[in-house]
């Protein structure tokens, strides 16, 4: 398991690779609702719980760019919840994988993703963990209830920070959570 983490340096071959996938992921036609926001090269990915659509899910897409900001991460690849996941972190290959909310980790989970060593329905909230041999994972709490309970807030903001590891170039520690026999 690895001791630390930094982001790799792109490569003009792994930015043509994703570039060319991200567009044509963008392409299909059964991406319905939000839209994906970010630098898919950006090597962090978030995914996030289906939002409702109409003024909640413009409340969640903002609380989570203002949240990346607030951490230095503007970057990060945000997706969310739906069909065509699995082929977005096969084509994206992404350094650190971050989901947000328990539907978010159950959707991961349920993609049968033949490298992961550890799911994310087990993770603690908040501690890195080894996804992969070389993706870090995050399970964050949902973002929902966050925009309308203080307590909520408090409990997801705590746990988002476990992000400013990655703004700050330092190293991470996949904590004490080790993927199940």
């Amino acid at each position: 398991m690895p001791e630390s983490f930094s982001l790799p340096p792109v490569t003009s071959d792994y930015e043509a690779k994703t570039s060319y996938e991200a567009a044509r992921l963008a392409r299909h036609k059964e991406r319905a609702g939000i839209e994906p926001f970010g630098d898919p090269l950006s090597g962090v990915v978030l995914v996030a719980e289906s939002a409702p659509e109409g003024a909640a899910s413009s409340r969640i897409v903002e609380a989570l760019r203002r949240s990346l900001a607030a951490v230095g991460l503007e970057r990060a690849y945000v997706t969310w919840a739906r069909p065509s996941l699995l082929e977005e972190v096969l084509s994206l290959e992404p350094a650190i994988l971050v989901v947000v909310g328990p539907a978010a980790a159950r959707a991961v989970d349920s993609l049968g993703y033949p490298l992961a060593e550890a799911g994310f329905s087990e993770a603690p909230e908040g501690s890195w963990f080894a996804w992969t041999k070389g993706t870090f994972g995050l399970k964050l709490p949902a973002l929902t209830p966050a925009l309308s309970d203080d307590r909520a807030k408090r409990h997801f903001w705590k746990a988002f920070l476990a992000l400013r590891a990655l703004a700050a170039g330092g190293g991470l520690d996949p904590g004490p959570y080790h993927p199940r026999p």
